[in-house]
């Protein structure tokens, strides 16, 4: 009797052993995104977690002190993600958010205006004068060539002349911006796009939608004027590229920066918003974030 006590106690122990390597929670069963990605948070007895996004690849963290985390990118559609650690298992759902738009039309458009601002200011304004009148000036040279061909051509030839010109200054205003320029095209995933020592451009692209923006920049550049400048004109493009207005969210962004500074806490985090846009900002003892998303 006795020693079947015994070997009844010690099955119970490793049946009790082997339940607590199995234990897994998660603090909730639906994250929504903040930023660009939802962060999955828990506790588990086993060494690592395993967890899987809608049937994708598995992935795995390890378990510090018998907690663990990952991050799920946003999508456009609700995500389930099924985690596990030895033979528990839990399932989650991941909520859908709006994407800010196409990568590839929004990497063009902001393109664009970076080469831009490397332009003289009257070329700037030579270049958006040309764009508001090219359909007139069109209209008006073929109105000119039916009554005075010589006259046309002459303005045509001169009009060849300033965009040649005007070509040879982009090729130039590009070479200088060739750090700031975002890949035409970029695989799915969180990344960054690009990297000096003045700014980080991070983003989330999912099915070749932007579904968010992360602009990093070190704190001890903000305190140069140089930083400051390459702040304020990285940070004004972007939002502009979005439609969202920069000169109202930089007038609430220093406020923030204002109060930021007062706190004790290495980090806060505030939201602006501006047309649909929301900007999160985050300040750490190194580095300031700004996140960008619908």
């Amino acid at each position: 009797m006795k020693k079947l006590l015994l070997g009844t106690l010690g099955l119970l122990a490793l049946t009790l052993a082997g339940c607590s390597n199995n234990q897994l929670t998660t603090k909730k069963t639906s994250y929504h995104p903040t930023a660009l990605t939802a962060v999955v948070k828990g506790n588990a007895s086993a060494k690592r977690v395993t967890y899987q996004i809608d049937q994708g690849q598995k992935q795995s963290v390890k378990v510090h002190s018998g907690a663990y985390f990952f991050q799920v990118p946003a999508a456009t559609k609700d995500q389930t993600v099924k985690i596990t650690a030895g033979h528990a298992q839990k399932t989650i759902t991941v909520k859908k958010v709006q994407a800010l738009g196409t990568y590839k039309t929004l990497a063009a458009k902001y393109n664009q205006m970076v080469v831009a601002s490397y332009l003289p200011t009257k070329v700037q304004k030579q270049l958006q004068d040309a764009q508001k009148t090219q359909a007139a000036t069109k209209k008006k040279l073929t109105a000119l060539a039916k009554t005075d061909p010589a006259a046309a051509a002459a303005a045509m030839q001169q009009q060849q002349a300033a965009a040649k010109q005007l070509q040879t200054q982009m090729a130039t205003a590009k070479k200088k911006a060739k750090d700031q320029l975002l890949p035409t095209t970029t695989k799915d995933g969180v990344k960054n796009l690009t990297a000096t020592k003045y700014t980080t451009v991070r983003a989330n692209v999912q099915d070749g939608k932007l579904m968010g923006l992360a602009m990093i920049t070190p704190t001890k550049q903000m305190k140069t004027k140089t930083g400051q400048k390459q702040f304020g004109t990285t940070f004004a493009l972007l939002g502009t590229t979005l439609k969202a207005k920069p000169k109202y969210v930089i007038n609430k962004f220093e406020k923030v920066l204002k109060d930021a500074k007062k706190k004790s806490t290495s980090t806060t985090t505030k939201t602006i918003e501006s047309n649909g846009i929301r900007f999160n900002t985050g300040f750490s003892t190194d580095d300031l974030y700004i996140y960008m998303t619908k």
